[in-house]
């Protein structure tokens, strides 16, 4: 089956999909509270990129050009740090893991990633067929579909090329999804003030503050734990540096874990997120979700048929 093909029958499977979502839920406040997606699992978020990435090579192909799916290899997750870091044997291995983002320290320096064959296929196009590449591949106006990005201003993205067709196909209508998506990514952002200033927060935060000056460390927050420690670490040795980013960073998560600081915050968050997405956002995750979930099934139709 042809790219344009698969496009074509994704779009007619996802309308029939979508519509049968609407129909069997017309009233959003007749929702159960886990009927809403503000979120992927890393195994939906893989199986939506692969999807996306063979849509796009199969109309750069029709297109005459070439994309290719080079592999990518694995990267170690990092832990969730947003209220701060309570993986105590993270934080022993790594500290606030400064070295790995610098690419200094006992870990040496990083080099240059060597050049992927699709780096080395662009490189060898003559101007005029890169250009030709460019408006297949990311569309003739990048700013032809602009919508509101709720606490960070807008975002704009093409309405023609591979890209935005390949999304067109898993998602459905692009400046519904682009706007749901903008909106629903956003959510944890937008809630994040609202949590911290929770009573039930600062009584976790007071707790991780009072267990940090026991141990003779005296910080407002995390963050300001981890400029503290970097700066330090301009005045010391790499080792010296490194022993004392992961003595901080332990004695962070210890306390963190102690005072159930990561926790507090993750289970009020949630309900934050979720209550902005049943009212606030209402409309915008509605349509996310009914586009997530018609979209993991274009997805597997996809990878399906390789």
């Amino acid at each position: 089956m042809g790219g344009k093909d698969l496009l074509r029958t994704l779009a007619v499977t996802g309308l029939l999909l979508v519509t049968a979502c609407s129909a069997a839920d017309p009233n959003p406040d007749d929702r159960s509270e886990g009927s809403l997606r503000t979120e992927l699992t890393d195994t939906e978020r893989v199986l939506l990129g692969d999807a996306e990435e063979r849509l796009i090579a199969e109309c750069m192909r029709e297109a005459g050009f070439e994309y290719r799916l080079d592999p990518v290899a694995p990267r170690e997750k990092v832990p969730e740090r947003r209220f701060g870091l309570d993986d105590v044997d993270w934080a022993r291995e790594h500290g606030y893991g400064l070295a790995d983002t610098a690419g200094t320290g006992d870990r040496g320096g990083k080099s240059a990633a060597p050049k992927s064959s699709q780096d080395r296929y662009l490189a060898g196009l003559a101007p005029s067929r890169l250009a030709a590449y460019e408006r297949a591949l990311n569309g003739t106006k990048p700013d032809a579909i602009v919508v509101p990005a709720p606490g960070r201003g807008e975002i704009f993205t093409a309405a023609d090329g591979c890209r935005a067709d390949a999304r067109r196909a898993l998602y459905g209508d692009l400046r519904k999804w682009t706007e749901a998506k903008a909106t629903v990514v956003n959510l944890a952002y937008l809630t994040y003030d609202d949590v911290v200033a929770e009573p039930r927060y600062t009584k976790a935060l007071a707790d991780w503050r009072a267990c940090m000056k026991k141990r003779g460390l005296d910080y407002p927050d995390t963050s300001r734990a981890v400029g503290a420690v970097a700066k330090e670490s301009d005045s010391r040795t790499p080792e010296q540096a490194r022993e004392r980013e992961v003595e901080v960073a332990v004695a962070d998560a210890e306390c963190n874990r102690s005072a159930g600081l990561a926790r507090t915050g993750t289970r009020l968050q949630k309900e934050h997120v979720r209550d902005a997405a049943r009212r606030t956002y209402a409309r915008q995750t509605r349509y996310y979700t009914q586009a997530v979930t018609t979209a993991l099934d274009r997805a597997r139709a996809v990878t399906e048929t390789g």
